[in-house]
């Protein structure tokens, strides 16, 4: 497989969850099966996930144009923070840095950290995030 820079391709969003992954320094049974499952929703092979994982580092996640993807990009990245069932520093920091790079008010980050914290154990649901994401009407 050819490593590639391709603009939002769903290689480079894996990648982006696999650096959320490692962000604490440890990949546990849970984040690795939420990973394959994300890989089976993109149409990534086996192989190609293998290759992506080992060097997510090599892909560079240039945000979608339109809002949405922006939103369901953040949200797989909070899921992912939270599939150890615990929120470190470092993860933190990494859905900090992703969200700012999606263009996405730091209040409003801190805002969807904070909810994914109190929620603990629970999954936060895609509407719950987008509510916060959404500027008032």
């Amino acid at each position: 497989m050819k490593l590639n820079n391709y603009f939002d391709s769903p290689n480079a969003q894996l990648a982006v969850l696999a650096k959320m992954a490692k962000a604490d320094g440890k990949v546990t049974g849970s984040e690795k099966m939420f990973l394959n499952l994300m890989a089976g929703k993109m149409n990534i092979s086996n192989s190609e996930f293998e290759e992506i994982f080992e060097n997510a580092e090599k892909f560079e996640y240039i945000p979608p144009i339109d809002r949405e993807g922006r939103f369901v990009m953040f949200y797989r990245v909070i899921q992912m923070m939270k599939m150890d069932l615990s929120v470190d520093l470092e993860e933190i920091e990494f859905c900090k840095q992703l969200g700012r790079k999606l263009d996405i008010d730091d209040t409003k980050i801190g805002d969807i950290i904070k909810l994914s914290i109190m929620k603990n154990k629970e999954v936060v649901g895609y509407d719950e995030i987008r509510e916060l994401l959404i500027p008032n009407r």
